[in-house]
Order: C-alpha cells, then sequence, then structure tokens
C-alpha cells in the first residue's frame, strides 16, 4: 500500500524553510500539518526526514491505545538521547533508576530536565517530528513543551513539525507545545493532491491506467493520496468497506486472525510478538504476515508489523464481532501484563485491554500504582485508575491495598484533596485498627498541604491515635509517625512552639532508643524514613529557637539516619548550611551550599536544584561572590521557567 511521493512541493518547501530558519536564528520553529486520514500526512513527515538528513532526527509517534500509557509516544526520542555521551547515562537514570534494584518513585520533572540536557548535548540543529499527535499521550505533550521551551531559552535550534487530523485536540497539544514562539509557529492545512499529480501518483502506481481514466479516479478519490492508492490497485471498489471485503475475501484463515489482532492492537508488532500471542511457530507466522502484505493491508518496517494505514486497521477493527473483538483485548491484555514488569506504560496499556475486554483488572491496577514508574502516569492515568478502584468497592482481598496505594500516588501528584478523601472513607471501611490508623494519619499529612481543609488535620491525627489505642498493641514505627507530625502541627497550626520541640525532642529521643543499637543494614526503610522525619521536626524546632549547634548536631544525624537516600542527604546538607552561617561558619555554610548544588546537579534532581541555588546565592552575596551568585540566580531562573505549573506545590521526589 505505500506510494510513491508525488507532490506536496509547496509543502515541502515550507518545511525545508523551518528548517533552515531553525538553523539560522539557533531557536525552535514550529509547524502543524493538518488534514484528514489519508491525506499523506504520515507519508510527507517521510519524505522531509529523507531530505533533511544534516539535522538531528527525534520521532514522537502517537497510536490510539498509547493515549493513557505516559512517555508511550516518546518512546523512539527517549531511546536516542539517553545514547548521548555523558548526559545521556543521566537521563536513563532518571527513567530507569541508577540500579536494576533501584525502587524509588520516578520524578517526571527529573526526566524532563535529564532530556533537555540530552537534547542541548546534541550537535546541530535538531528536527522532532511529532505524528498521529491527537493520539499522543499527555506527559510525552509535557515533555515535548519543556524541551521547546528550554531550547528556546538556551538558543538551540529545534525544528518541530507535527502532524494531526482536523480535530481541535491536536491544535490544542501542538499550541501547548508552541506556546511563546509566537511568529515561529505556523498552521498548514494539507488539502488534496493537485490533479497532475494526482494522475502521475496513479500511473506510478498502475501504468494500464490511462490519462482518463487516472483523472476520473483522482476526482473519486477527492484528491486523497490513501484513496488514488486503493483504486488505482483494486476495480469495483467505492469505499473502504467493500476494499476490506474483497481483500479480506482473498485471505485465509490465519492472515485473517492477525489481520485481526493487528487493528485491535493499534501499535506494531514484530513477528516474534505475534507468534507468541498466536502460539503459532516461525514458518506459520511469516507466512501469514506475507500472506497479509501481499493484500495491501498491512506493511512491514523493519521488524515491525502494522496495518497498512489507519483508517484500514479502525475500519478492520469495526468490522471484527463484539465478542471475538473482546477476546483479542483480553488476550493482548494479558501478554503485555506478562510482559511489562514493572513499566507502567505496557502495564497501562493492557489495563485499557482488560477493560474493553470486560475483565477485572484490580490486580493489575494495584501493580502500576507500586511501580517505582508509577508518578509518570499523571493526572490522567490517576483518573483511570481510581476509577478501576471505585468500581471495585471494598470487598475483596486486595481492595483495601488498592485503594491505599491510589491514594499514595494521588498524594505523591500533588492531588491532595482526592487524597485525603479517599483514606479518610477507607479509614471507615477497613476493619484492622492498625491499618485504619494510617489512613487517618496520612489523611491528616494531606489536609496540611489544603489551605481551607487545615484546621481537619489535628481531629485527624487524633482518630488516627485513637484507632492505634484500639489494636491493644503498639506499632513503633506508627507512634514515631504520628509523633513527628503532631510536632509540625503544633508548629505551623497552632504556633505553640514550646511544646512541638518537645513533641519532636522526645520522638527523636525514642527513635534513638530503638534503633540506633542496630547496625544501618537491620533498620527497615520505613524506620529509618520515620526516623528523619523525627529529626526534621527536631530541626524545624530548633530553626523556630535560633538554636544553630542543635541544628548542626541534628543535621549531621539525618545525614548518617538517610543514607541510602539521595534527596534526603542533600537537604541535610541545606540543614547544615543553613546551621554553619548562623555559627559563623561562613566558609563551612558556602562549601556545604555548594555541594549541594552541585551534587543535585550532577544527579539531575530539580526541585533540590532550586532549594540549593537559592541558598547559594544567598550565601556568595553575603560574602561579596556578586558574579558567581548571578549565574547561580540565573540558572535557576532559567529552571523555574522550564518547571512552569508543573513545580508549584511539588516537593522534591
Amino acid at each position: 500500500m505505500a506510494a510513491p511521493f508525488v507532490g506536496r512541493e509547496a509543502e515541502l518547501a515550507l518545511l525545508n524553510a523551518l528548517c533552515i530558519r531553525a538553523t539560522r536564528e539557533g531557536r525552535p520553529a514550529a509547524a502543524l500539518l493538518t488534514g484528514p486520514p489519508g491525506a499523506g500526512k504520515t507519508r510527507l513527515l517521510s519524505e522531509l526526514r529523507g531530505r533533511q538528513k544534516a539535522c538531528v532526527q527525534l520521532s514522537i509517534v502517537g497510536y490510539q491505545t498509547g493515549t493513557q500509557a505516559p512517555l508511550a509516544a516518546a518512546g523512539e526520542m527517549l531511546r536516542v538521547l539517553v545514547k548521548v555521551p555523558g548526559v545521556g547515562a543521566r537521563l536513563e537514570a532518571a527513567l530507569y533508576g541508577s540500579t536494576p534494584a533501584d525502587d524509588r518513585p520516578i520524578e517526571p520533572l527529573r526526566v524532563f530536565e535529564a532530556a533537555h540536557r540530552a537534547l542541548l548535548a546534541l550537535q546541530g540543529t535538531v528536527l522532532l517530528m511529532v505524528d498521529d499527535i491527537h493520539w499522543v499521550d499527555q506527559l510525552s505533550i509535557a515533555l515535548c513543551a519543556y524541551l521547546v521551551r528550554s531550547a528556546d531559552a538556551e538558543g538551540k535550534g529545534v525544528a518541530l513539525i507535527a502532524a494531526s487530523r482536523p480535530a481541535s485536540v491536536g491544535k490544542g497539544l501542538f499550541d501547548s507545545i508552541t506556546r511563546g514562539l509566537f511568529d515561529r509557529s505556523t498552521t498548514h492545512v494539507l488539502g488534496p493532491l493537485e490533479r497532475d499529480d494526482g494522475v502521475r501518483l496513479v500511473h506510478q502506481l498502475a501504468p494500464h491506467h490511462g490519462a482518463e481514466h487516472a483523472a476520473e479516479l483522482w476526482s473519486m478519490a477527492q484528491g486523497s493520496p490513501f484513496w488514488l492508492s486503493v483504486l488505482a490497485g483494486s476495480e469495483g471498489v467505492s469505499d473502504l468497506d467493500d476494499y476490506l471485503l474483497a481483500q479480506e475475501r482473498t485471505l485465509a484463515r490465519d492472515a485473517s486472525r492477525m489481520l485481526g489482532l493487528l487493528a485491535v492492537a493499534a501499535r506494531p508488532l514484530s513477528p516474534t510478538d505475534l507468534a507468541e500471542l498466536l502460539t503459532w511457530d516461525e514458518g506459520r507466522t511469516e507466512h501469514a504476515i506475507a500472506e497479509v502484505e501481499r493484500s495491501g493491508l498491512l506493511v512491514v518496517e523493519g521488524i515491525s508489523v502494522r496495518p497498512a494505514h489507519d483508517l484500514i486497521r479502525s475500519s478492520a477493527e469495526a468490522r471484527l464481532p463484539t465478542v471475538y473483538r473482546r477476546e483479542l483485548h483480553g488476550l493482548l491484555g494479558g501478554w503485555l501484563e506478562q510482559h511489562a514488569g514493572d513499566d507502567v506504560q505496557i502495564l497501562l496499556e493492557a489495563l485499557v485491554h482488560r477493560r474493553k475486554a470486560g475483565l477485572e483488572a484490580n490486580d493489575l491496577a494495584l501493580r502500576i500504582v507500586r511501580s517505582p514508574r508509577r508518578r509518570l502516569i499523571g493526572r490522567e492515568g490517576l483518573r483511570d485508575l481510581s476509577q478501576v478502584t471505585d468500581s471495585g468497592g471494598f470487598s475483596g482481598p486486595i481492595a483495601a491495598t488498592l485503594h491505599d496505594r491510589v491514594a499514595m500516588l494521588a498524594s505523591e501528584l500533588g492531588e491532595h484533596r482526592a487524597a485525603m478523601e479517599r483514606w479518610m472513607e477507607l479509614a471507615t471501611q477497613v476493619h484492622d485498627p492498625a491499618f485504619a490508623a494510617r489512613c487517618y494519619l496520612a489523611a491528616s499529612r494531606a489536609a496540611l498541604q489544603i489551605v481551607e481543609r487545615r484546621e481537619e488535620a489535628l481531629p485527624l491525627l487524633a482518630r488516627a491515635r485513637a484507632k492505634a489505642q484500639a489494636q491493644g498493641t503498639t506499632d513503633p514505627v506508627a507512634e514515631l509517625e504520628m509523633a513527628a507530625h503532631q510536632a509540625n502541627l503544633l508548629r505551623v497550626l497552632e504556633h505553640r512552639m514550646d511544646d512541638a520541640r518537645q513533641v519532636a525532642e522526645q520522638a527523636v529521643l525514642d527513635a534513638r532508643g530503638r534503633w540506633s543499637h542496630r547496625s544501618p543494614d537491620e533498620i527497615s526503610a520505613r524506620e529509618r524514613e520515620a526516623w528523619v522525619m523525627a529529626l526534621q521536626a527536631a530541626f524545624d524546632a530548633a530553626v523556630i529557637e535560633d538554636d544553630a549547634a542543635e541544628m548542626l548536631r541534628i543535621s549531621e544525624e539525618i545525614a548518617q539516619v538517610a543514607r541510602d537516600s539521595q534527596e534526603a542527604r542533600l537537604s541535610a546538607s541545606l540543614n547544615a548550611s543553613l546551621a554553619l552561617w548562623f555559627l559563623g561558619r561562613t566558609g563551612e555554610a558556602l562549601a556545604a551550599a555548594r555541594r549541594a548544588w552541585l551534587e543535585s546537579h550532577e544527579r539531575v534532581l530539580p526541585m533540590l536544584i532550586l532549594a540549593a541555588g537559592s541558598m547559594l546565592a544567598s550565601r556568595l552575596i553575603e560574602l561579596g561572590g556578586l558574579s558567581e551568585a548571578e549565574e547561580v540566580i540565573s540558572e535557576c531562573v532559567e529552571l523555574e521557567r522550564r518547571i512552569g505549573r508543573r513545580a508549584r506545590g511539588r516537593t522534591p521526589a
């Protein structure tokens, strides 16, 4: 079905000029191509790619089942960026963890900033193509906007070419990426092929057609390159259903089943994937692929097999019986889940197929919210998981755990209101007092983040304590967590500074008494985190009291206790810098702030970069290092501009 490239010289000239402008001005320039399905948008992008070999080329490709999978569309681009010498390794660590055993949550801002650095390290102008932008997932759109915005600020030439169907969603996504480019952003409607170009295309595809008949076909196709390709190779076809029906009649059973599977998958699959899904051997699979390829209904690109056009895919899917379509969705969902590991992109895609198959999905949803990459799913993914969770109610062996994990994810994504409401409801549904106590404590923490609901934080903490006492046995970690939180509430909400310090100091004493005699390897992550919470509450109380010596001692203890947490150790360095400054040890304070600044840079931790930059710049100004301070402030301003709204209300990962 792949047609030769004919015509579109005006469009190619426009896109080439845009690439030249991005190179000449050293800034991003962008164009959106819109047109109906079959207008040749993807083919035009492919032709441009072949003519712009001097540019570094990156691709983002949307597909229908990937709209809910975070960074699914950006996968190809990210695979290129992680290979950029030096900086690419940091992007890889941000995406997959520093080691195979690294199960800390992945932070989207860290991924964005690492990708930004990798993009800047590419030599020359970057040609970034976004095909089927209307199907690109939200996190890939946000990443693309981040890269374009940062390239504009840094003076990096980027030619962004996006293609979309003529719907408001594609234009809206494009506008969100290119906001601020003004006259360097344009939209072009891809109309029908000119008559002469259409006739040429027919002659190249089917030389036996005369000029008059070729012109008739062009008129029937209304200038659509896709329809011209279909009509040129088929006799008596009046619409796509007729064409598919005629072609499918020629297919054997295996070939027809493979086409149906590819239509429902809505994504390219390799021959190995197809063989595994269909439980066929290699020979049977290759024979079926060859048969469908000869029919013109699918194409093989490298190791990928896909329908020849989305119009073919959607029409073939619509023709499948409902029961059979659900069966294929279930097959794909189970296969994707089996191969996903903790990759939330694949797990979310599996979730889509499971739901379309009408299958229960609580266990799969729980895998997603337990994945270290869970934060990448964003608010859209959270809504989908919330729907799955709510539909299952509170009965079942994993229901309570799923509700708890969804609430935790909501809190991590800054959706504190949703988290608070879910935890409060869950606390009334579970029978385990210890579990209910944890829910009320978590709800109290969420309430503290919501200005208009802060007054509920203390009553919720009281409920947590009551539930904890009701179980008859004491959970020392929960007691410590509640004490640290109580100290924060007394200080922030009631301004009872002496009481806050007393509670925090007692919590620290309890933690030391329980765990200081153990070796570091014998202290669990939960115990360590609770200990650090108590120490931080004590540090904050010491700041209020201007007790610099105690501040320094506590910051050193935090660094020791939190030895495996990069973020906690860096926060402890900033605490130490503040304490040293108050003690008059200005040189050491400056050195501590600079270490935190450099290490947060090295590890690509955007929120800590801003915190360390603020402290370092302040120290430099006080000590007369105005030139370096100006550089630090400028870098922080640019980082904050790149982060934009995503940074507001967020805490370091």
